[in-house]
């Protein structure tokens, strides 16, 4: 893909997970979203939801990934389809993409490998590189690039970046930031992406944050040399 596609403004999908619950999917454990990877009968949903995404004006559409991460499938005794959910996220992405008939880019969805919104990485860090570079793995051969979803940490950004550097695809960069341009590691969001700025990210994301947060980070933002946006 173009590596300045995000030099000018483009839009991106919405909250897959939360809106697959909201058309009738019934969640699994604590899986969220990709609990309608599960079951046949939701599958055309997951394509539904992608292509109403697209037609509401999304030019990149993210897998439906988020939940189908390592440590939630082995919570919740599902660590067997650990990689059937996942391609099959990418080829429903694939399929919606195809019925559009638009160009529509698809991100690989690689979200936190332990816990969503925490810094602590713990001390199963061999645990956590694997599983970025698996899950990508069996993202790899449907998606454009690599989408890293609400990272709460520099030291997170970096594993997370080191552990699928082998794949060659650019990758989209989602920072989940709290009150006074914070992460939850406590780092100042502009530092921490001064910081990354080396590693070529397509962009840099503002990821699950709310309006009233994005201030400081605005009074700031032209200090960034990557693109920005907000998820």
């Amino acid at each position: 893909m173009n590596k300045n596609y995000f030099e000018k403004l483009r839009i991106l999908d919405g909250g897959m997970g939360q809106e697959l619950l909201n058309r009738g999917v019934k969640p699994h454990g604590t899986i969220w979203g990709a609990s309608a990877l599960l079951h046949r009968k939701y599958h055309k949903i997951v394509v539904k939801t992608h292509l109403d995404f697209i037609k509401a004006g999304a030019e990149v559409i993210v897998t439906n990934s988020f939940g189908s991460r390592k440590r939630r499938l082995i919570e919740n005794n599902l660590e067997n389809k650990y990689k059937s959910l996942n391609q099959l996220a990418g080829k429903l992405a694939q399929i919606a993409v195809k019925k559009s008939k638009r160009k529509v880019l698809i991100a690989g969805s690689l979200p936190p490998q332990n816990f969503t919104y925490f810094a602590d990485l713990g001390k199963d860090l061999k645990f956590i590189k694997e599983s970025f570079k698996s899950q990508a793995a069996f993202l790899n051969p449907y998606v454009d690039f690599f989408y890293l979803d609400v990272m709460s940490s520099l030291r997170e950004c970096k594993i997370a970046i080191n552990s699928i550097s082998s794949f060659k695809k650019n990758f989209l960069l989602g920072i989940h930031v709290r009150k006074n341009g914070k992460l939850p590691s406590g780092e100042n969001f502009i530092q921490v992406i001064r910081k990354i700025v080396k590693y070529k990210p397509l962009g840099v994301m503002a990821s699950c944050v709310s309006t009233e947060d994005l201030e400081t980070i605005m009074r700031d933002i032209k200090k960034i040399k990557v693109p920005f946006g907000f998820k």
